[in-house]
C-alpha cells in the first residue's frame, strides 16, 4: 500500500508540471510567431528611415513599454500560482526535486534557448549601449527603429530568463531610440553681430578666399575668425599650428603676423571643405563637418565619415572624448564649435541656404506643427526654417495669417511689425492664410522661402519636397495675398 501511495503521489506530480510547463512554452511560441508577422509586415509597408522615425518610433516605444508591463505582470502570476501548487502538494524533502522533473525543465528551457538567436539579440543591445554604429543621422534613426523592432519580438522567449533581463532590455531600448533622436545634425544658436574688428579685416579674407576658390565662404571665415580671437591679437584665424605654418613656431599663438594668419587660416579651412565634400554654400550638412574639422584637425572628417557618414554633435563630442583619453590630457578641442561659430554668420549666408531636415529639433522634436502632425503645411515650414536661422523658436503656432502677431509678441525685443520687408523677417498674408520667410530684398523685389504648394498635410517623407523658393516684385505678391505685414528683424 505504501508503494501504491508513493506512485500516486508522484505520476500526479509529473502529470501537474508537464501540463504547466508545456502551457507555458507553447504561449511564448505563439507569441513569439504572432510578432514575426507584425515585423514582416512593418518592414513590407515602411517607405523610409525618416518616415519610420517620425511616425513610428515613439509608437512603437510605447507599444513595448505596455506589452512588457503587461507579459511581465501575466508572467508573475503564473509563477505565484505555481509556487501555490507546490506548496500544496509538498514533498517530502522540498529542497530536493525528482529526476524526471529535473530533466523535463532542462529539456524544456533548452528547446526554447535553441529557437532564440542570441547573437543577434546580443548584437542588438551592445549596438545601442556601447557604440553608436550608425553612418549619419537618418541612417542613425532606422537603425533605431530596427532594433526596437528586433527587440520587441526578442521580449517574448527572453521571459522565461527572469524579469531583471527584461527590465534592462527595455530600458536600453528606450535610451537607444530617444538618444538616437538627440543626434541633432543641425546648428541651432542665436546669431550675434561681427566685431569691429572682425569686419575691419574683411577685405583681407576675401583676398585669400579668392586665392584658395573658397570666395563664397567669406561670411564662414570671418565666423571662424571671431570665435577664435574677436579679430583680436597677432594670430585673429588661431592657424599657428596648422601645417600650411611654415614661418613661425607652431605652437599656441605662434604666429605673430595677422595678415599671415589669414593667409594659413583660410588655406587651413579650404583644405577642410574639400575634404568634407560641401558641394555650395546650402550645403550645411557638409559645412558643419567642414568646421568641426577647422577646430579638430582635419583628421576628424576622416574619422566621422568613415565611422558615421558625417558630422553630429554626439560624434564630435565623442571624438574630444577619445582624443583626451589617448593624449592624456583635461580637454580637446570645443565638441559644439559649430553652433559656435554659425552664431556669428548672419542672415544674408543662412538665408541663402536650402533648409537642413537633419535637424531634428527644427522640423521634428521642438516644432509644435510637428508634434500634431502638420508637415508640409506653410506654418510647419516658416517654423522651421525660422529655427534654422534664428537659433530659436519664432513662438507661433497658430494659422498662417496669425503669425507675425504671434512673432512679435513672443519676441518683441527682437522683432518690429512693418509693411516694407528685410531680409530674414517673416510674412504673413492678410487675405490669405499662408506664411513664409523673405530672404532676400533687393530693391522691389523680394525672395521668399515658403512650404505647401500642394496644398495638404503631408507625410514627413512628402513635405521635406513641398517647398519652394521664388522671387517676386513686392508690388506683386502684396496683390496675390491680398495685402502683406512683415515681422522684420530689429
Amino acid at each position: 500500500m505504501k508503494d501504491i501511495k508513493t506512485k500516486q503521489k508522484v505520476q500526479m506530480i509529473k502529470t501537474k508540471d508537464s501540463k504547466a510547463n508545456i502551457k507555458h512554452f507553447i504561449k511564448q511560441q505563439t507569441l513569439r510567431t504572432r510578432n514575426t508577422d507584425k515585423d514582416t509586415r512593418q518592414e513590407s509597408i515602411s517607405s523610409s528611415a525618416n518616415v519610420q522615425a517620425t511616425n513610428s518610433v515613439k509608437r512603437t516605444a510605447k507599444q513595448t513599454f505596455v506589452e512588457s508591463s503587461y507579459r511581465t505582470t501575466k508572467f508573475i502570476k503564473e509563477r505565484r500560482n505555481e509556487h501555490k501548487i507546490k506548496k500544496q502538494n509538498t514533498l517530502p524533502n522540498r529542497n530536493e526535486i525528482p529526476p524526471q522533473k529535473a530533466s523535463y525543465i532542462s529539456k524544456a528551457k533548452q528547446t526554447v534557448v535553441n529557437k532564440v538567436n542570441a547573437t543577434k539579440i546580443k548584437q542588438s543591445t551592445e549596438q545601442v549601449v556601447s557604440k553608436p554604429i550608425v553612418q549619419n543621422t537618418t541612417h542613425a534613426i532606422k537603425k533605431s527603429f530596427h532594433i526596437v523592432k528586433k527587440s520587441v519580438s526578442a521580449l517574448n522567449t527572453l521571459f522565461s530568463f527572469g524579469t531583471g533581463l527584461i527590465l534592462l532590455i527595455v530600458i536600453t531600448l528606450f535610451i537607444g531610440t530617444f538618444s538616437v533622436l538627440a543626434q541633432d545634425g543641425g546648428s541651432n544658436s542665436e546669431i550675434v553681430s561681427l566685431s569691429e574688428e572682425v569686419i575691419a579685416y574683411e577685405d583681407t579674407i576675401r583676398k585669400y578666399a579668392k586665392e584658395y576658390d573658397i570666395e563664397d565662404y567669406v561670411s564662414l571665415l570671418q565666423a571662424i575668425m571671431m570665435q577664435e580671437s574677436g579679430g583680436k591679437g597677432n594670430d585673429p584665424m588661431q592657424a599657428s599650428e596648422s601645417g600650411y605654418n611654415i614661418k613661425y613656431p607652431r605652437v599656441s599663438n605662434g604666429i605673430t603676423e595677422p595678415e599671415y594668419s589669414i593667409d594659413v587660416g583660410t588655406h587651413t579651412f579650404s583644405d577642410c571643405v574639400k575634404k568634407a565634400n560641401v558641394k555650395d554654400p546650402s550645403d550645411t550638412e557638409h559645412i558643419y563637418l567642414a568646421l568641426q574639422g577647422y577646430n579638430y584637425g582635419s583628421g576628424y572628417i576622416d574619422w566621422a565619415i568613415s565611422n558615421f557618414g558625417g558630422y553630429s554633435k554626439y560624434n564630435a563630442q565623442q571624438f574630444s572624448d577619445m582624443k583626451k583619453q589617448q593624449l592624456n590630457v583635461s580637454g580637446y578641442g570645443d565638441p559644439s564649435y559649430v553652433d559656435h561659430v554659425m552664431r556669428y554668420v548672419g542672415i544674408t549666408f543662412r538665408g541663402g541656404t536650402n533648409p537642413n531636415f537633419n535637424n531634428m529639433e527644427a522640423w521634428i522634436t521642438k516644432n509644435p506643427y510637428a508634434k500634431t502632425g502638420l508637415y508640409g503645411q506653410c506654418t510647419w515650414f516658416a517654423w522651421g526654417r525660422f529655427y534654422e536661422l534664428y537659433g530659436y523658436g519664432p513662438g507661433f503656432t497658430g494659422n498662417g495669417w496669425d503669425c507675425v502677431d504671434e512673432l512679435l509678441k513672443a519676441h518683441p525685443d527682437k522683432f518690429e511689425r512693418s509693411t516694407t520687408p528685410k531680409a530674414g523677417a517673416v510674412f504673413s498674408g492678410i487675405g490669405k492664410n499662408h506664411v513664409g520667410i523673405i530672404l532676400k530684398v533687393n530693391g522691389n523685389n523680394i525672395t521668399i522661402q515658403d512650404g505647401n504648394y500642394d496644398g495638404i498635410t503631408n507625410t514627413f517623407e512628402d513635405a521635406k519636397k513641398d517647398w519652394q523658393t521664388n522671387t517676386y516684385t513686392l508690388d506683386y505678391y502684396r496683390s496675390r495675398m491680398g495685402g502683406i505685414v512683415f515681422a522684420n528683424p530689429k
